[in-house]
């Protein structure tokens, strides 16, 4: 091969690779939102309050429905609960840092994954989650925040995400 044909050969792949790649590259997004309603406590978990006075909960259980615009990630949900909760007086009762996990099923499959968030000193609650899922969903992952802007802990939570479709490419 001669040198001509092979730089012109290399300029075309490097122009093929600045063409495609990006475009190969991007995640199909798709943003959603909805409600979270509280159905009932299936476990309270192990619970202690420390000499601190900071009341501790491990594998506590909360049952839920979620109702998204996104039907992937509307159904019905179990949120296993962690918390450092100071005491304080009603109506907010508790605050602090909390985590756990989170899975939500339906029809199509489900989504299982972890959850960071905080019930702040007015008694609201602030949550963070990660969602990875499965059956119909596998690949597919999904992020969202919940807001509870009220201290009663079965008022509905408002979500707004964003599902994330690699295409293949993580």
């Amino acid at each position: 091969m001669s040198k001509r044909i092979f730089r012109l050969s290399v300029a075309s792949l490097v122009v093929l690779l600045v063409l495609v790649a990006p475009a190969a590259a991007e995640a199909t997004r798709t943003e959603y939102g909805g409600t979270e309603y509280y159905v009932d406590t299936v476990a309270a978990g192990r619970q202690w309050v420390s000499e601190e006075g900071v009341l501790h909960i491990r594998g506590g259980q909360e049952a839920y429905h979620d109702d998204v615009t996104d039907a992937r990630l509307t159904g019905d949900s179990l949120v296993t609960l962690n918390a450092n909760f100071q005491l304080v007086d009603p109506p907010v009762f508790v605050y602090g840092r909390m985590w756990g996990t989170f899975r939500i099923e339906n029809d199509g499959g489900y989504w299982e994954g972890s959850w960071v968030g905080e019930r702040t000193e007015q008694g609201f609650s602030y949550i963070r989650t990660v969602l990875h899922g499965h059956g119909d969903y596998e690949g597919l992952q999904a992020r969202a925040e919940y807001a509870r802007e009220t201290p009663d802990p079965t008022a509905p939570f408002s979500v707004s995400g964003v599902i994330k479709d690699p295409g293949g490419r993580w």
